[in-house]
């Protein structure tokens, strides 16, 4: 699993799902697109990708499609409206991608999107404030979020 910065020159955020969901079924390959303010770090959405797999793997998923779990995994909520308004693309010109896709498969799918490959670029303070955790001594806001992230799948 692969997390990107991507530059698109589409505007539309539905408009980019669209080709994202098109281009990565065509292609046989795993993509969800992210906001780069709502997301901590990388590790945030691996983590995401590996408890959403556990959960379809154990029959306890919430949503229908893996990428739509991840999101959910990824935003710590079981409810997809506040996934996609927490950590969905909110400004389809610069997005994180989480994707299996590499080499021509992935030249493929940014082609879908008109993307090309730049510096992944995280929220920090600003994404962790999104989900309610402060800093703690010891603790770094990542720390924070992957917590939550783990509280709710074992709560599920």
């Amino acid at each position: 699993m692969f997390v990107f910065g991507v530059c698109s020159g589409i505007r539309d955020a539905k408009g980019l799902i669209a080709r994202l969901r098109e281009a990565s079924g065509r292609l046989g390959v795993f993509a969800e697109a992210f906001d780069p303010e709502a997301v901590v770090s990388e590790r945030q959405l691996l983590l995401a990708h590996m408890l959403a797999g556990r959960a379809f793997a154990e029959k306890r998923g919430i949503a229908k499609a893996m990428e739509t779990e991840v999101l959910l995994r990824a935003a710590a909520t079981g409810k997809i409206g506040e996934a996609i308004g927490r950590v969905g693309v909110k400004e389809p010109s610069q997005f994180l991608l989480l994707t299996d896709a590499d080499g021509e498969k992935l030249e493929r799918l940014l082609k879908a999107v008109e993307g090309k490959k730049v510096k992944a670029v995280f929220g920090g303070e600003k994404a962790a404030k999104l989900y309610g955790v402060e800093k703690l001594k010891g603790y770094s806001l990542e720390d924070l979020v992957l917590e939550r992230m783990a509280m709710l799948a074992a709560e599920r």
